[in-house]
């Protein structure tokens, strides 16, 4: 017997409508359910197609070089949804049955339209700012670690907001090593990640630029890749000020 293809749209109306909703699910029906990581992102391009928000870039996760290495779960890409990129001390409900995840991250905005399947990643070139960024992921699964790295990646791999900051200056080389961290009210709650579990955000740029010529995608001029965080990740159903620092660079989140 001939397998059913598998029908993206399905999921993607369900995740859709937790989005509108905020209900969240526990899993995927089966029948609904990527079995592949290329189902998965088929699933993720028809949720976010469907929002109707409009795509302001990329998000990276995971691509730290340990996990480049394949050392845990595989690296994975996101879009990140244009209407939930915010200016710095932007205020974000807390929802009421489960926690935000709070990551300090680089962010890097696109001087020019880029074809990764036609063209060498230049960064010179190619990058115009970095900022200081906090990602905010909050899945529309309970558990997003418990339904599976293609179900994670079908819901855009738990893109909620992503906060820019204040810019950090750069150069082709730059590590961008130094101390990281995320703050709640004054208080220091997200310690720095260290060696190969800290992302290297250009290697991580690396990776979505080798994974959208696998996919046949462009980005567009002035679109913003956040590139994985540098500190350990905050999950938080506390109200106050969040604060992400990379140096000296600062931005803000506002969680009510």
């Amino acid at each position: 017997m001939t397998a059913m293809p598998f029908d993206a749209a399905m999921p993607a109306a369900r995740l859709v409508s937790s989005w509108h909703t905020g209900q969240r699910l526990v899993a995927l029906p089966e029948a609904e359910r990527p079995a592949s990581l290329a189902q998965a992102y088929a699933v993720q391009a028809a949720m976010v197609d469907s929002l109707g928000d409009g795509v302001a870039g990329w998000k990276i996760a995971g691509a730290s070089p340990r996990g480049l290495r394949g050392e845990g779960p595989l690296p994975v890409v996101g879009r990140v949804i244009a209407s939930r990129v915010l200016p710095s001390d932007s205020g974000l409900t807390l929802p009421p049955d489960t926690t935000m995840t709070l990551e300090a991250e680089v962010a890097v905005r696109f001087a020019r339209s880029v074809s990764p399947s036609r063209e060498a990643l230049d960064v010179g070139s190619m990058i115009e700012a970095a900022h200081v960024a906090i990602e905010v992921v909050c899945s529309r699964f309970f558990d997003r670690k418990a339904v599976g790295q293609p179900s994670f990646v079908a819901d855009n791999a738990g893109f909620h907001a992503l906060a820019v900051g204040e810019r950090i200056p750069f150069d082709a080389e730059s590590m961008f090593d130094e101390d990281a961290g995320l703050w709640r009210d004054g208080e220091r709650v997200g310690a720095s990640l260290n060696g190969d579990a800290r992302t290297r955000p250009f290697q991580s740029l690396g990776f979505l630029w080798r994974e959208l010529a696998r996919q046949g995608l462009a980005i567009e001029a002035g679109a913003i890749v956040t590139t994985g965080t540098l500190c350990v990740p905050v999950d938080t159903a506390v109200k106050g000020r969040y604060e992400a620092r990379v140096g000296g660079a600062r931005v803000g989140v506002v969680l009510g």
